[in-house]
């Protein structure tokens, strides 16, 4: 069974609609139609219009797609260093937050892939449109029975035209959708979009440039303006200023189109576009084309003389309907080939066709499936994070506890070498207490005590430092001569508790007073 969709172009003076059925095989255009907008509309009137709309010409369909003006929109251009769509989809709102006048939370956020810039970063075109705008216009369409699937900017659906026009048209090309009150520019470039803004001006300036010059009423001036064009009215100084005025508006809109160019080309390659294509009502104005390529000095061919085929060539006999209805089809056009544009549409506003709610279901499982799996995996990695980060702490404490027991002994060892270093310190601690045990001095204050009772009466020495060592003492002090240092050397040699005396240092003392000596003693060991 054919699922029919439609695409509705809600402009500021007209509302435009196209029904494409699309079966497994093929889509083809089904109906087409549209109805002024008078200005000054509530959300809810313009809803009520759209119905009456689609019940006047049955175009009851499936499934709606909505393009509201870029105008209502915030464009900017940015880039980012990574490619992944759902990178960039994560933090493109907080990016642009400081550079509009809005907060995040008061925007619907959305954008399309430039081309990669020249630093190797992805280009993004952005937009976000207030929810102020968004929401209201849902919520009346809601109350209608239209629940639209997708929310883009007619200038995003404009460059699913670009697209379809690959072959016929060069790969830089400016889509230019000309309508009553306003003209959206799309900037297309090697199969991406480079550059997206609403200009002022449209029909209604032109219609009301001819009404002035003529002395006709504004609707006088639209009617003539697209019954004779800007080239047929009569003859006579009142038609030549016509001509004129209009002129000058004409390449009013080129210095526009001009300077956005410009715009486009800073941060992208430095090409000129080469052709500049027309949609929108104005495309249909006699002469309007050839102006505007003057003024420009670029080529300029309305859509309809480019023939387009696939669905855009199934709007009105030979495509002659294409360029009003070039929105609304492109809109349509995006979504089935998944050629790009922009959607605001947030969760949870939408009642979807069962095949879109499959679709959805089917992505939730998956989404969950992926979550759970990601969990999973989480846990795993915390917990091997976890018994890294406890393995690296217990090689600290360890490295801290050896150093304070062995302070003279450099880090950066392993583990196991901490360990037989620690075991060998404690052997060598062990063999000497053994050997303290079996001493008949047991402490320095004996030894102390023992020296001074070698030490003869006649020999002027003071002792300032006895330190043992296992076997090993260490004597040092101050004697009035070096002759008495020597005298308590030999004292000493022929004491019964030193195996051997040594003098390994001795000099005057500092202060000219007396003779510093330093003196090793061994130990005799216990019989």
């Amino acid at each position: 069974m054919a699922e029919k969709i439609l695409g509705i172009d809600l402009g500021s003076s007209a509302i435009k609609v196209v029904q494409v059925s699309r079966t497994l095989r093929a889509a083809h255009v089904t109906g087409y139609a549209s109805a002024r907008v008078p200005a000054g509309l509530e959300p809810g009137q313009v809803a009520q219009l759209l119905k009456d709309l689609i019940g006047h010409h049955g175009l009851e369909s499936d499934r709606y797609l909505l393009a509201v003006g870029t105008e209502e929109a915030f464009i900017r251009r940015a880039s980012f260093p990574f490619t992944s769509d759902r990178k960039i989809a994560q933090v493109i709102g907080f990016d642009l937050e400081s550079d509009l006048p809005l907060g995040a939370e008061d925007l619907a956020v959305d954008f399309m892939k430039r081309e990669q810039l020249a630093n190797g970063e992805q280009g993004v075109l952005a937009a976000a449109l207030p929810k102020r705008v968004l929401t209201p216009l849902l919520a009346a369409l809601r109350e209608q029975g239209i629940e639209p699937t997708t929310v883009d900017l007619d200038g995003g659906a404009l460059g699913a035209v670009a697209q379809e026009l690959r072959g016929q048209a060069p790969e830089r090309l400016v889509v230019l959708d000309i309508g009553q009150r306003k003209t959206t520019f799309m900037y297309w470039q090697n199969g991406r979009p480079a550059y997206l803004r609403a200009l002022m001006g449209g029909c209604a300036r032109l219609a009301q440039v001819m009404a002035d010059s003529l002395g006709l009423s504004p609707e006088e001036g639209r009617k003539r303006l697209f019954a004779v064009g800007m080239n047929g009215a009569a003859k006579g100084p009142d038609a030549k200023a016509a001509r004129l005025a209009i002129t000058k508006e004409i390449e009013a809109l080129a210095r526009e189109i001009e300077l956005s160019l410009l715009a486009a080309q800073v941060e992208e390659r430095q090409e000129r576009a080469e052709l500049v294509v027309l949609t929108g009502g104005g495309s249909l104005v006699t002469g309007f084309a050839p102006a505007l390529e003057q003024a420009l000095g670029l080529p300029v061919r309305s859509l309809v003389d480019l023939q387009p085929g696939g669905l855009l060539g199934q709007i009105g006999e030979a495509a002659k309907d294409a360029p009003v209805y070039a929105v609304a089809g492109g809109l349509v056009l995006g979504r089935l080939t998944r050629r790009g544009g922009f959607n605001f549409q947030r969760e949870g506003t939408t009642a979807l066709d069962f095949v879109v709610r499959w679709r959805r279901e089917v992505t939730y499982a998956g989404v969950v499936g992926t979550a759970l799996a990601l969990v999973w995996l989480g846990s795993l990695g915390l917990d091997a994070y976890m018994k890294k980060r406890r393995l690296v702490n217990l090689d600290r404490n360890i490295e801290t506890v050896f150093h304070r027991a062995l302070p003279d002994v450099k880090g950066g060892l392993q583990p196991a070498q901490y360990g037989s270093t620690l075991k060998a310190r404690v052997k060598e601690l062990g063999q000497a207490a053994t050997f303290l045990s079996e001493s008949e001095q047991h402490s320095a204050v004996d030894l102390l005590r023992t020296v001074s009772a070698a030490v003869p009466k006649n020999l002027d020495v003071s002792v300032t430092l006895l330190s043992m060592d296992g076997p090993q003492v260490r004597l040092s002090g101050k004697a009035d001569a070096f002759n008495t240092v020597d005298g308590l050397k030999n004292v000493l040699g022929e004491s019964q508790y030193f195996a051997k005396v040594t003098i390994t240092d001795a000099k005057a003392a500092a202060d000219g007073k007396g003779v510093q000596f330093s003196m090793d003693l061994e130990r005799r060991a216990s019989p």
